[in-house]
């Protein structure tokens, strides 16, 4: 014979490393799949809440001029207004550029309905009322949604750490999203 090595293709040692190798290319092509499924999820859900957020800050002017007729003042909604310009001008890309936005309009928001409470013939005021329950509604659904998209982070994130318990999901990089 002439020095040939006789191998046999199913000896149980291949046979299992076969299964092995199997079983983790399966295990990361699924956790890929369900990374970019989560993904598509998070990022529908960042626009919603910037599209909530956007309609929550288009009615503050509306609001500030409503107010302005019942002050002596004018001069006091000028940082409201400012922060209303900054919320349309500025390019918010995704959800992180919002957060601090929102955070200021809110407070600004928190003291026009501190300074309202000390008027009050600007409750008799039917555009008053319903801009004020309008941009409460959407405040309200901003803060749903800003936790149910935390959830979702918190889900991501997660899943990026079963990811990464296999060598082959170390060597397919994925960011991980902040939770606030």
């Amino acid at each position: 014979m002439s020095g040939v090595i006789k191998i046999n293709i199913m000896s149980p040692f291949i046979i299992v490393l076969l299964l092995i190798v199997w079983v983790i290319v399966i295990f990361n092509i699924t956790m890929i799949v369900l990374i970019k499924i989560a993904i598509k999820k998070i990022n529908a859900e960042e626009a919603n809440i910037i599209e909530t957020f956007f309609s929550k800050v288009n009615k503050i002017p509306a609001l500030v001029e409503i107010m302005k007729k019942y002050t002596n003042h004018p001069d006091i909604f000028e940082d409201i207004l400012y922060l209303h310009k900054l919320g349309i001008i500025y390019s918010i890309k995704n959800i992180y550029d919002m957060l601090e936005l929102n955070s200021r309009t809110h407070r600004e928001f928190q003291f026009l309905m501190k300074l309202s409470a000390k008027i009050p013939e600007l409750h008799r005021d039917g555009n008053f009322l319903y801009i004020r329950n309008y941009v409460i509604f959407y405040e309200n659904n901003l803060e749903k949604n800003i936790n149910s998209i935390n959830n979702n982070f918190a889900g991501y994130n997660r899943l990026l750490k079963i990811k990464n318990l296999s060598i082959l999901g170390l060597l397919i990089p994925y960011q991980e999203k902040m939770v606030f």
